[in-house]
This record gives structure tokens, C-alpha cells and sequence, in this order.
């Protein structure tokens, strides 16, 4: 994954200052809302400089809003901005790996807004010759906020207890026994099993 973001069009930012306006434009917009509705302007990382660090790297927070994105000045760019961001917008969800495909998903599509569509194109060009595996697409709830990861997460979960939803169904807890095809789940809840249409899928959650 470093070795297909680094080598790309930097987009610098003039100074630490300039990397937290760009952050709070960021999460200001409806773009971001209509992901991370709880993760705020008044809730952004701290920037700090990073004086001696030898890559940039967010810092999460055990207890309260203590978050931290460490910058050295040759990682001030809206690229690394924004990669930091996406880790900030998945701190909480630990069931996913840290730089897995629902992290990729996030920055490509970030990029995407941010960016422009052809540094986009240059990062999925990028991902693909380092064989960076991307997740798909959000998926948009009844709510109306689009939910990240349910990919990932299906081929995480098998033999294991989720919680999915799906279209306007209520909620079905349960084992996820298999995925048949690109069609349809089966879970068990109990001594009932669901067919679940992977297409109507927007929300995957494991349970304890």
C-alpha cells in the first residue's frame, strides 16, 4: 500500500496549519457527514509536527477525543491528510484490519473527492500494480449514511456471530454459516436460517 501511495503527485500543504484547515474543510463537508455523521469539526486529531519522526501516523485515543496525526514536514500533503483521516474515520471498528481493503475503499474514495478524479485514477492504477486489494463501494442504509466495510467483513466472519442488515428487513443476528456464490448469505440464528441477498447488504457488524 506504501509503496502505491508514496511515489504520487504530492498536492503539498504549506505548513501543519494548512494541513488542519485542509482537514477541517474535509470534515466539514456533506460528503463526510454522510459517512462519519459522529466524527466532527470540533472532534478532528490534533496536528503535531513530528520533529525526528520518520513517517506520518495517527495516533488513537483510549479514552475521550485524545486523537493526535503526527506530520514531518515531507508528509504534509493532502494525500497523507487524508490517509490519516481515514484512519481516524475507522478507529473505532478494531475488527478491521488497519490497512485492510475497507481502509483502501476509504482513501480511494476520499481521494476521489478531494483530489480529483485523476489522482484518483493514478491511485487505482497504483493499488492494482502493487496488488493492493480495495473494498467495495459503500453501501447506503434506510437512514441515508453510507456504511464502509460490509465486504470485508463477510469474508471475516464465517463460522462467526453478526449481526446484517439488509434492505429494510429488521436486523438478523446470527452465524454466518456461507456465502453461496455472490448471491446470498445463509445464517443460522438458533433454529431458524436465513437467506440473505448479498445484494440488499449495507451493514455487517460482529457480535460478542
Amino acid at each position: 500500500m506504501y509503496r502505491a501511495e508514496l511515489p504520487l503527485a504530492a498536492s503539498p500543504l504549506p505548513g501543519l496549519a494548512a494541513c488542519a484547515r485542509f482537514a477541517e474543510r474535509v470534515v466539514g463537508t456533506l460528503w463526510w457527514d454522510g459517512r462519519f455523521p459522529a466524527l466532527t469539526q470540533d472532534r478532528i486529531p490534533r496536528f503535531r509536527p513530528g520533529n525526528g519522526a520518520r513517517t506520518a501516523y495517527f495516533t488513537d485515543a483510549d479514552v475521550g477525543d485524545d486523537w493526535t496525526i503526527t506530520l514531518p514536514r515531507r508528509y504534509r500533503t493532502k494525500g497523507i491528510v487524508l490517509h490519516e483521516l481515514a484512519h481516524w474515520a475507522l478507529a473505532d471498528q478494531r475488527d478491521l484490519p488497519t490497512h485492510g481493503a475497507t481502509f483502501t475503499r476509504l482513501v480511494l474514495d476520499a481521494t476521489a473527492e478531494f483530489c480529483g478524479p485523476e489522482r484518483a485514477d493514478a491511485l487505482t492504477g497504483a493499488y492494482r500494480a502493487e496488488r493492493v486489494r480495495v473494498g467495495a463501494p459503500p453501501r447506503q442504509g434506510p437512514d441515508g449514511r453510507w456504511r464502509y466495510g460490509w465486504d470485508e467483513r463477510l469474508r471475516l466472519s464465517l463460522q462467526r456471530a453478526v449481526a446484517i442488515r439488509a434492505g429494510a428487513a429488521p436486523t438478523v443476528t446470527g452465524v454466518l454459516e456461507a456465502i453461496e456464490g455472490e448471491a446470498r448469505l445463509v445464517v443460522r440464528a438458533g433454529d431458524a436460517t436465513h437467506r440473505i441477498e448479498t445484494t440488499a447488504v449495507w451493514s455487517v457488524e460482529p457480535e460478542a
